[in-house]
């Protein structure tokens, strides 16, 4: 776990091919997934929303982000295979490694693979241990877009990108009197924040993520 770095599926990228990244917190403890087993074995965009209303939403958001209509997600996803090719161009990570089925879970199961009682002294661990070698990965990799997913986080986003806390321009809508948020900063690494895909609270209307995304393009397009 001291050698923790961004991994997942999809385009790593790289500074002459460039990927948009995808980052989330921490990867979730998957349900039995309803798909085939060659959808399985290759995370096929099909399995991907299918089954996980995170990956339905960061398609929906990414095709905003990259011009398109949200309606269209599902045939923009499939075209450019997000997340399933190793060469499309899109990455999905996490920045904590171990699978918890909520963000306040720590089980006993963690706790013996991890040898950490609790998930305080897991996660500053990997922040003073594992961030600044993911702040290098991440400048040798170049990504055209980092893309943070929970804003109670952006702290940790920032550090892991920039190596340092930096000042982010936040804007603030409401989509049916519900104040969403994104921070952004413009960049040699275009960097974006936004509220979780899947929570209640989170971008979680075609609203939501078509505003969020034209936020992410036109700071991009600068």
């Amino acid at each position: 776990m001291k050698n923790h770095q961004f991994g997942g599926p999809g385009d790593i990228g790289s500074p002459e091919h460039r990927s948009l990244w995808l980052c989330g917190i921490e990867y979730g403890e998957s349900e039995n997934e309803n798909g085939t087993d060659d959808e399985i074995e290759n995370y096929t965009v099909a399995l991907q929303w299918r089954n996980w209303t995170y990956n339905r939403n960061a398609f929906k958001l990414i095709a905003s982000i990259e011009g398109q209509k949200v309606e269209d997600a599902l045939s923009y996803a499939e075209q450019k295979k997000i997340f399933e090719s190793s060469t499309a161009g899109y990455f999905q990570t996490n920045l904590f490694p171990v699978e918890c089925r909520t963000l306040g879970t720590w089980t006993e199961d963690a706790k013996i693979r991890t040898g950490f009682p609790d998930k305080r002294a897991y996660a500053d661990y990997i922040r003073s241990i594992c961030f600044e070698n993911m702040h290098k990965q991440l400048q040798a990799k170049k990504p055209r877009l980092f893309l943070g997913i929970g804003i109670t986080h952006v702290g940790d986003f920032s550090q892991v990108v920039f190596g340092e806390q930096v000042e982010l321009e936040r804007h603030d809508f409401e989509i049916g009197g519900h104040k969403k948020t994104v921070f952004l900063r413009q960049g040699e690494i275009p960097f974006a924040v936004v509220s979780h895909l899947s929570s209640p609270s989170g971008l979680n209307s075609n609203e939501a993520l078509e505003t969020a995304g034209h936020l992410i393009r036109n700071m991009m397009r600068k």
